[in-house]
């Protein structure tokens, strides 16, 4: 311990008045004793003392205050000449800031060489925030607040805060009312805890007033602790509601695909060959939305070959969506549904129809086909530079979206399986679709193969982009010499 301590120790009598600080928060019942604010934190710190009587500081006969901290001494002070009104104070560097409780006090020495200790200043430095619960999230008792629910509930939203520690008085609890995509938030102070209730559940109570000044949609609730040093704990895990006050809440059963047939519900089996042009899908009209809502209807998983999102235009309920899309969920089951959007930006999905899209019948697919003057058998004698001509004709579906693949296969002068792709994997042409598809099937290879066998021409295409593919009817000519 220091000489400067024993010595101040030895004034048992302490006749000056405490140090103190302007910064110091006033002291609450059941508080932190001399708590001081966060904002002084990597500041030195203005210690005052008030000012004594006869006072007269010389050059051969100074006056001092020396400054202890925990006991400590942290500064001194010296005048020789007559002291200012304002600097009767000594700065106590940042370093000595940190958590926890501190006494402070000071030993005045006069010019006559007589000393007094000064009465013990508490103080306190708190920068810890308070930790919350690990579950934070607000647990409300419903996820939809409409006007039955506040006639239900006198007109406020009441919802427990979990439990943050530690929990001491002059905590505020702060939450936050805000719409998730950019809108108005709205904040509500909770009164700060004393020492009677500090210990008691926190309650959050929303009344109508701030519910409507932030309108109906979706909405986000969150909050987070403030003590009184001003420290403040992360923010919590929001709670989503929905808020359908000023309009009743908005129903969105599942679309219905018209073609379908039948009573809507939510699965429907799709029959491809009634689709040819296209598949109309149509919004209940039991579904509740309204005039400034903004709707689209969403065929298939988003960023999946042939997923479409389609606008309903105003006043309508129905979509038409392309033969395209439906060609690329042939044999496969999408989800169909559309998206409300907001005039506040928020979005509300309707719940889903599971649509099954049957495969095409092969019979509708047909093969590829021999160009004139050729005939089944082939002969090669008569195949010219630069090859054998085939034919694929249109098919159902067809358009620029699909992938056409040709494969000529058989059995080689060699008695081994020879194959040549004589199209892979091209995109049908505008032409194409309304004109079908020629390819030669190169002469050389036709030699390859062996006389009085069939070769086979196989036709496959995908509608999505090669996720998947069908075979059409095969073409199984024999070959001659």
């Amino acid at each position: 311990m220091s000489t400067q301590k024993s010595s101040s120790e030895q004034h048992s009598l302490r006749v000056r008045p405490k140090p103190f600080t302007q910064v110091m928060l006033e002291n609450i019942d059941g508080g932190q004793e001399g708590l001081l604010p966060t904002s002084i934190q990597g500041k030195r710190l203005k210690m005052e003392f008030d000012p004594w009587a006869n006072t007269a500081p010389s050059v051969e006969s100074p006056e001092s205050v020396e400054m202890y901290w925990n006991g400590a001494p942290v500064e001194t002070k010296t005048w020789t000449a007559p002291i200012a009104a304002d600097d009767y104070f000594i700065d106590v560097p940042a370093a000595w800031l940190f958590d926890g409780e501190h006494h402070v006090d000071y030993l005045l020495t006069l010019h006559t060489g007589q000393t007094e200790m000064s009465e013990v200043r508490v103080l306190t430095v708190d920068t810890e925030p308070a930790e919350l619960d690990a579950n934070s999230k607000l647990a409300f008792d419903t996820d939809t607040v409409d006007q039955d629910y506040l006639n239900n509930h006198d007109d406020v939203v009441k919802v427990e805060v979990p439990l943050h520690l530690p929990r001491t008085p002059g905590d505020v609890v702060i939450a936050t009312w805000k719409n998730p995509l950019g809108g108005a938030s709205e904040e509500y102070r909770t009164e700060p805890l004393t020492r009677h209730n500090y210990q008691y559940p926190i309650y959050l109570e929303f009344d109508k007033e701030l519910i409507l000044r932030s309108g109906d949609g979706k909405r986000e609730v969150s909050y987070r602790v403030q003590d009184r040093a001003g420290n403040v704990s992360a923010e919590s895990v929001p709670a989503e509601l929905l808020v359908a006050v000023i309009r009743a809440p908005r129903y969105l059963p599942n679309p219905w695909v018209v073609e379908v047939g039948g009573e809507p519900s939510d699965y429907g089996s799709l029959d491809p060959e009634k689709t040819l042009r296209g598949a109309t899908v149509r919004i209940p009209q039991e579904a509740v939305y309204y005039e400034d809502d903004r709707l689209e209807v969403l065929f298939g998983e988003p960023g999946v070959a042939g997923s479409i999102k389609v606008p309903v235009v105003a006043g309508t309920r129905e979509v038409s969506i392309p033969k395209e899309s439906i060609a690329a969920y042939l044999n496969s089951t999408l989800p169909v549904s559309y998206l409300v959007h907001l005039a506040d930006g928020t979005t509300e999905p309707s719940r889903s129809l599971t649509l099954a899209i049957a495969a095409f019948p092969p019979s509708r697919l047909p093969g590829a086909q021999l160009v004139a003057p050729h005939s089944d058998p082939v002969y090669k004698s008569r195949i010219t530079s630069p090859g054998l001509p085939i034919f694929q004709r249109t098919w159902a579906y067809i358009s620029t979206q699909c992938l056409i693949t040709i494969t000529v296969t058989g059995t080689g002068t060699d008695d081994q399986p020879k194959s040549a792709t004589i199209i892979n994997a091209l995109p049908v042409t505008s032409a194409q679709v309304t004109e079908g598809v020629l390819a030669t099937v190169p002469l050389a290879f036709m030699y390859t193969l062996r006389n009085d066998t069939r070769f086979r021409v196989q036709t496959q295409v995908s509608f999505n982009n090669g996720r998947s593919w069908f075979a059409f009817t095969l073409l199984s000519p024999m070959l001659r010499a």
